[in-house]
């Protein structure tokens, strides 16, 4: 089996870096070939930044940027200079950052830092706004007790990170929601909206010197700023390894979980080589096994999470719930064999798969700046998709076999079940 080619344009030399003298990074890829731009705006502000009474706080202010800033005083104002482009924006919040974005055409570059740059250093922050968007982020969080599937991640969370900023739901309570008041908001702002906790990404046909110009103009001028790394990950201590949420649905919502490397540790590219050939695809072992030929899923997948101090190794199911039990004993029984039986072909296959997907997403501009910008935030530095994908090529048989033996042991794992349970009877004995 041949390997991939190199990736042109994937090394490091690929983007471009400069460090405004408030400790603001600005990081670019250029992509002549392409006709738009993503500006993404990268702040060290997650969930595991806040105290357990604010809860959601991250979440929260993220929406609230979106309600109106010096330059564009309402949320239409700011909607409006984004779409009468042709572009799109929207932001994300995660445990460790939060991230806004807007993607246009080339030509509205400029235009897009200026919007993003305005929303991320002088938000409105309207009372009369905070309160109709306490009542948006609520229906949000109903939203999601109508998922299931995303009921079990969170459930899931919370069972490998009890107690813990790590383990809490990103948005927050329904009741942490309601009583967060616009001052402790306005706080949060200050605290960690700060050029030193800020990194500014841009891929896309634009020129280094231009992003590197308009950051200094419209964030240039702001202090550093000094904010903290956040609440460090816990050992989880003998806290119950299996959760149970009772959820009246027609098909039960399974997580298995583990701990995993953090971003950074060497095994972090064998963990992801891991989670492609147990359950990412329809080639992958667990798709293979309980859906092709035992039919006891419609859905199993996996994903590697990946934290400056923790990680995760999650793999999910939803299945009748009367044959619950038996999916996971099949899928336990499918990853304890796996450190046996690899094979130096499927290594070779995982390795195609994980750096084929990786060289596809960098078509987007939006996907290399969240490339650039994620890492540059968190790393402080960004590898190109080359030295990744060396990295990747790097893990041996024997690399993948330790870890597949050391990381999902069944007397290591988690679970999390939403669907018509009782409580964690059926799953007795399971985890030995």
């Amino acid at each position: 089996m041949a390997e991939p080619p190199p990736v042109d344009g994937g090394s490091a030399s690929a983007f471009a870096r400069t460090v405004l003298p408030n400790g603001l990074r600005v990081v670019t890829s250029a992509m002549p070939q392409t006709r738009s731009a993503t500006v993404s705006v990268y702040v060290g502000a997650g969930s595991r930044h806040e105290a357990d009474a604010e809860a959601g706080l991250s979440h929260f202010l993220e929406h609230m940027l979106f309600k109106g800033a010096s330059r564009r005083p309402t949320a239409r104002a700011i909607s409006e200079a984004i779409e009468s482009t042709g572009g799109l924006h929207n932001a994300v919040t995660d445990r460790e950052l939060t991230v806004f974005y807007a993607k246009t055409p080339d030509w509205a570059a400029g235009e897009a830092i200026d919007i993003l740059a305005d929303m991320v250093s002088a938000p409105v922050l309207d009372g009369g706004e905070l309160e109709k968007e306490r009542a948006v982020i609520l229906e949000e969080l109903a939203g999601v007790e109508d998922s299931p599937g995303e009921l079990a991640a969170i459930l899931a969370d919370e069972t490998l990170w009890p107690g813990q900023p790590l383990g809490r739901n990103i948005g927050g309570t329904a009741e942490t929601a309601r009583r967060l008041p616009r001052e402790a908001v306005a706080r949060y702002f200050r605290d960690r909206y700060a050029p030193a906790n800020m990194a500014l990404a841009v891929a896309g046909n634009v020129a280094h010197e231009a992003v590197a110009e308009a950051a200094a103009r419209w964030l240039g001028d702001l202090p550093a700023g000094h904010p903290d790394g956040g609440a460090p990950a816990r050992a989880r201590g003998d806290h119950p390894r299996v959760a149970v949420r009772a959820k009246d649905t027609e098909q039960a919502h399974l997580c298995l979980s583990w701990p995993a490397p953090p971003a950074g540790h060497p095994d972090q590219y064998a963990a992801a080589l891991l989670s492609a050939l147990l359950a990412e695809g329809m080639s992958s072992r667990l798709f293979l096994e309980l859906r092709e030929e035992r039919a006891l899923v419609y859905d199993v997948h996996s994903w590697v999470s990946e934290y400056r101090d923790a990680g995760s190794f999650t793999v999910y199911a939803a299945c009748d719930p009367a044959r619950a039990r038996l999916t996971l004993e099949a899928a336990l029984e499918a990853i304890a064999r796996f450190p046996r039986d690899a094979t130096d072909g499927e290594l070779a296959r995982g390795r195609r798969l994980t750096a084929g997907r990786l060289q596809l997403r960098m078509e987007d501009t939006r996907a290399v700046s969240a490339w650039i910008g994620g890492q540059e935030l968190l790393l402080d530095e960004v590898l190109g998709v080359d030295e990744v994908t060396a990295r990747i090529e790097a893990v041996t048989l024997d690399d993948l076999r330790r870890l597949a033996a050391e990381l999902p042991r069944p007397e290591a794992a988690m679970l999390a079940a939403v669907g018509p349970f009782d409580g964690p009877a059926p799953f007795d004995g399971l985890l030995r």
